[in-house]
């Protein structure tokens, strides 16, 4: 591997590393003011709603940030291991790609080299792939950051005012706060 580009590697890594590890104190900040606005109730019927963020992650902020550093839009929503996917996969791919091109390079038969270019290729497309999902995923974490998640999601069963019998109604209740 060429110094220039093992210094390269090296440093991006240590930046993403450092920007992961520095991320806390953000994500302490974020919390003091989700915990102020936590303290906001609203009342609505019986039930009694409090808002889960303060502020919502930027989706866009979120996005960009899975575009520069793999793993950092997810981090910065809060899903840590999907984070650590992200970020070990990215780089997994990223390294393959690399040694398959070294390969590709010392290599001395066509058939050698017609395997490791079809299969750096290969990877390459699947880094692709891996940064645009994780850019879609951030993005769309970002915008589901304060989605209520009530607890009673389920059907019920309401007689309805008929006399009858034979007649049943189901009566299905949505509230959007």
């Amino acid at each position: 591997m060429p110094i220039f580009l093992r210094n390269i590697i090296t440093r991006s890594i240590l930046i993403s590393l450092a920007l992961i590890l520095f991320n806390p104190v953000h994500s302490m900040c974020r919390a003091q003011q989700a915990g102020a606005a936590s303290r906001m109730k609203t009342a609505i019927d019986t039930n009694t709603v409090t808002r889960r963020h303060a502020i919502a992650p930027s989706p866009r902020g979120a996005m960009l940030r899975s575009l520069f550093i793999p793993g950092w839009g997810q981090w910065y929503n809060g899903k840590r291991l999907k984070a650590l996917v992200f970020f070990c996969g990215e780089w997994g791919l990223l390294a393959n790609s690399i040694y398959l091109n070294q390969k590709y390079q010392a290599s001395t038969t066509d058939y050698e080299r017609e395997f490791y270019i079809e299969n750096r290729n290969l990877s390459t497309w699947w880094l692709v792939g891996s940064v645009l999902y994780a850019m879609l995923d951030a993005y769309v974490d970002a915008h589901l950051a304060t989605f209520d998640e009530s607890p009673d999601l389920s059907l019920r069963y309401y007689p309805g005012n008929n006399l009858r019998i034979e007649s049943v109604s189901l009566c299905l209740r949505i509230q959007l706060d």
